[in-house]
């Protein structure tokens, strides 16, 4: 369970405070379709990011099952995102030189889990999202629902309890909307889904709770959540995941080989650069050795003749 309490969250440029949000004490359950919507994209964005998804608030707290946020640590805020967040963006966010199946292992990938079940439980979300059949595909082959649904079967791949949703819908046509939000939905029965959106129709069709906001502030809730003493639980323990070395060298040797021209561009333009200073340095140790040699030969064809003086 997520508590907030009294949140504050301020964005400023140069004199102008762009948006602020305060928010009183409210409480979220899990297993729920959350849609809260704003006038402002930034406004309702901001909203969800720093209330769930643990963006630095200028005061408040939240608690995380009991657990107060006030001393966690940029590792804390790390670990609790990749173990118990999912992000679904509105420009879905997609690699697009990588395909679909690899897109989808990149979060697990990052999180350190072996090729073989990385591949499986890549496989078991996108035939969860009715993708299966386009795994080899590059994202510019796809729709745009067919990408956003891939963009889910990514943010599902960790099981997270929490689906952070930023305007899934914003980009896509009213049937490919529909189709979204009955998947969200299908997801929604076994986590809690928070979106955000600008479509008050799909959020009255689909939502169990609406938050509304108006200035950077709550002024409508149709489902206030009050817990009761039997709706807390113990937190859990935070996995802590890292990337393998191996893991990491294979995706850059990947992305160089994507970007052939750029990469032998790069590589001449550095290899130009190190032949001038290795040339540079050979000149110089070369006159540098022609002088001393010079003055040696000098000194051999005019010896100096060194005498003792006579004793009286």
């Amino acid at each position: 369970m997520l508590e907030l309490k009294e949140i504050v969250k301020a964005y400023q440029t140069a004199n102008l405070v762009q948006w602020r949000s305060t928010r009183s004490p409210w409480r979220s359950a899990t297993t729920s379709l959350w849609p809260c919507w704003a006038s402002p994209a930034r406004a309702r964005r901001r909203c969800s990011t720093s209330s769930v998804a643990s963006t630095a608030s200028q005061s408040g707290d939240l608690v995380i099952d009991g657990i107060s946020t006030k001393n966690y640590k940029a590792r804390d805020w790390d670990a609790y995102r990749n173990n118990r967040i999912g992000f679904v963006f509105q420009a879905y966010n997609l690699i697009p030189h990588q395909s679909v199946l690899a897109n989808v292992e990149l979060a697990l990938t990052l999180s350190g889990v072996s090729r073989s079940e990385r591949r499986k439980r890549a496989l078991d979300a996108l035939e969860r999202v009715g993708l299966k059949d386009h795994v080899n595909k590059k994202p510019s082959q796809m729709s745009g629902g067919q990408m956003q649904r891939v963009a889910i079967a990514r943010a599902l791949i960790n099981d997270p309890e929490i689906l952070l949703a930023d305007e899934p819908t914003g980009a896509l046509d009213s049937k490919t909307s529909v189709q979204v939000m009955d998947l969200l939905r299908d997801v929604a029965r076994d986590r809690l889904v928070i979106m955000v959106t600008h479509n008050p129709e799909l959020a009255h069709q689909y939502a169990t709770r609406i938050v509304e906001l108006a200035d950077g502030c709550i002024v409508a809730d149709s489902d206030p959540f009050v817990p009761v003493a039997e709706d807390r639980r113990e937190a859990k323990p935070a996995r802590r995941t890292s990337m393998g070395f191996l893991t990491a060298l294979s995706l850059s040797f990947n992305n160089l080989m994507t970007k052939k021209g750029r990469t032998l561009m790069t590589s001449f333009a550095g290899s130009i650069g190190i032949i001038g200073i290795a040339a540079i340095l050979a000149l110089a140790n070369g006159t540098n050795a022609y002088i001393a040699k010079t003055e040696e030969e000098t000194l051999g064809a005019y010896p100096l003749t060194i005498q003792r003086p006579a004793s009286t």
